[in-house]
């Protein structure tokens, strides 16, 4: 593999996406290809996406289930893979509230730029505590995502989620959940969360799991959590 030292690798101009793979089968690839391509546009970044080599990629792998990830700069389309560790476990998430509050008014945050190295920070930072991942909350108190994954809140049996300009990136599986289900799309202040009863995060590869706890406010219920896993079986989660 050979990779330009351009301005993605001196300054994090470009952007990256995580696919899952399920039998050789790139889930929710149109969706992935499409947020891709509206984050070169954003950087100005002017190089087309062949998709038939991100399918090609995927046929001459030895392996058919695996995390394949997409980075684009403006001298670089790299294609990796690696295990999709997600398909081991169902176990119930914890988080803790984040120090770093995001920018809202920044528009990188809305783009999965290879600019990522805070998400990664505080996600260890986060384990390091004994926590499974950071959440975090804006300038005005509102909540976001976790450092890995969009947040989605269940009261007397609505869904809730976080609106993209309190700062949040617009989750290929979140667009999922918002399609399939009745969800409202919110402002959700940190101090809301005690009056939720049940809580869950989503990504592309983990499709959705549990909430246990955040901080010290605990959640019991995994209704929704279960009722969307089971929806989401047929697709290879």
């Amino acid at each position: 593999m050979k990779i330009e030292f351009d301005d993605g690798y001196s300054f994090g101009k470009g952007a990256f996406e995580t696919i899952k793979v399920v039998d050789g089968r790139p889930l929710f690839l149109d969706k992935h290809l499409e947020r891709l391509k509206k984050s070169l546009e954003f950087f100005g970044i002017s190089k087309e996406i062949e998709e038939v080599k991100i399918l090609e990629y995927i046929k001459s792998s030895e392996e058919k289930n695996f995390a394949l990830k997409i980075i684009v700069s403006d001298d670089n389309f790299i294609l990796t893979s690696r295990e999709d560790n997600y398909r081991k476990d169902n176990k119930r998430f914890k988080l803790i509230v984040s120090e770093v509050r995001r920018n809202s008014s920044s528009k990188m945050i809305y783009h999965k730029s290879l600019s990522y190295y805070e998400n990664i920070m505080e996600h260890r930072l986060a384990l390091n505590k004994g926590y499974d991942s950071a959440l975090f909350i804006n300038e005005r108190g509102e909540v976001c995502e976790t450092s890995f994954a969009n947040i989605f809140f269940v009261r007397g049996g609505e869904i809730f989620t976080p609106v993209i300009s309190s700062g949040l990136l617009k989750g290929t599986m979140r667009d999922f959940i918002i399609e399939n289900y009745q969800v409202k799309e919110e402002i959700i202040y940190l101090d809301d969360l005690k009056n939720f009863d049940e809580a869950f995060i989503s990504n592309s590869l983990m499709g959705v799991r549990n909430v246990s706890l955040i901080n010290d406010i605990i959640f019991n219920e995994e209704d929704k959590t279960n009722l969307i896993q089971v929806d989401l079986k047929k697709y290879g989660f």
